[in-house]
């Protein structure tokens, strides 16, 4: 006896052809179940939150990486010196200033900018390993302890091409300072202040040279004298 053929696996609906056709319709897809819409709007959520956290994720990162807070152009670091609390400490050695002048600031910001040189006397230099990163210790250590800066301060180290910048805010950091950004390429350098025309001064005429100790006490003189009426010295040391 001959073997019938398989049943379909529908159910024939003559009164019904639309039910009949829809019987070979493919199943409902994953997008259309409510686990699809919950994994989908998971899965926006995650990529929303990806992107919100992203930059604050790499921010720390390239901290790490780099060991200071970071970059910022010559227009960055003028107008945070005269608008915020950012101080300006200026590396570079008497030559360079003499040589290629400093910064021109508004006079409202010149109290900002402090000249804290980190290069050794020629003479010891040759005592020293690694004379790079001795002079940017050294010149660390100076800055740690001006009265005017502390472990929250906002710092902007200014050389002239940022290498010396680099481990010196390298340097702070280490020690506790966390807030400490370079000036890019330096003074000198093709991005540095110089290229940007923000403007500068002769570093002779600028208020470093007039204060300098020895024009201080000259001008005291000329102006108080050396003695008083009982004839007691004002100014010890002064002849």
């Amino acid at each position: 006896m001959a073997s019938l053929p398989p049943k379909p696996f529908f159910r024939k609906n003559t009164k019904n052809p639309k039910t009949h056709i829809a019987n070979f319709r493919s199943p409902k897809r994953a997008v259309d179940t409510p686990y699809g819409a919950v994994v989908i709007v998971g899965t926006a959520v995650a990529l929303f939150l990806a992107y919100l956290l992203l930059p604050s994720i790499w921010s720390v990162i390239s901290y790490s990486l780099r060991g200071y807070k970071g970059e910022l152009t010559p227009a960055q670091t003028l107008d945070l010196i005269s608008t915020k609390n950012h101080l300006l400490i200026d590396i570079r050695s008497e030559k360079e200033k003499n040589k290629a002048g400093i910064p021109r600031l508004p006079s409202s910001a010149k109290n900002r900018m402090i000249a804290i040189p980190e290069e050794l006397p020629s003479k010891s230099k040759g005592f020293f390993r690694n004379v790079k990163k001795v002079e940017a210790e050294n010149a660390a250590l100076k800055i740690s302890y001006l009265k005017k800066i502390n472990k929250g301060s906002n710092i902007v180290i200014l050389d002239s091409y940022t290498d010396s910048a680099k481990l010196v805010a390298r340097a702070l950091t280490r020690r506790g300072f966390k807030n400490c950004w370079i000036v890019a390429d330096g003074f000198s350098g093709s991005r540095g202040w110089l290229q940007s025309q923000l403007g500068t001064d002769s570093y002779k005429f600028s208020l470093v040279g007039v204060i300098s100790p020895s024009r201080l006490i000259r001008a005291a003189v000329r102006r108080f004298g050396t003695t008083s009426s009982n004839g007691r010295k004002l100014l010890p040391g002064v002849d």
